[in-house]
Order: structure tokens, then C-alpha cells, then sequence
């Protein structure tokens, strides 16, 4: 097990050291880790206001 920090929110989670991505974190220091909450914070599209209108001239 690899103990590992998420950029964001700053919790440490232990992840699998088989995984492709403990790999890539071990052999390149640029990538960074993110916790599923923070992936999925980020993943999910913001919905942009129905009901205001833009004026195209």
C-alpha cells in the first residue's frame, strides 16, 4: 500500500501499489493524486442558467 495525499482537500489515502496510478506517481513527481470526491467535484459540468439570454448582434 501506498499512502498518498490528494492536492486539493489534502487527505491521505492508501492506494494499491500495482495500480497504473501509484505507478505514475512513483516513476513521474509531476503527477499529481486526487480523492474520488475531488475527481468527482470536478468532473461534473456546470450548468449554465436557462433562463438568461445573451443579446447576438
Amino acid at each position: 500500500m501506498r499512502k498518498v495525499q490528494c492536492i486539493i482537500c489534502d487527505t491521505e489515502v492508501f492506494i494499491d501499489e500495482n495500480t497504473l496510478e501509484a505507478k505514475r506517481l512513483k516513476n513521474d513527481p509531476m503527477h499529481t493524486f486526487m480523492c474520488d470526491e475531488c475527481k468527482s467535484r470536478l468532473d461534473t459540468p456546470k450548468h449554465r442558467n436557462q433562463t438568461s439570454t445573451y443579446n447576438h448582434r
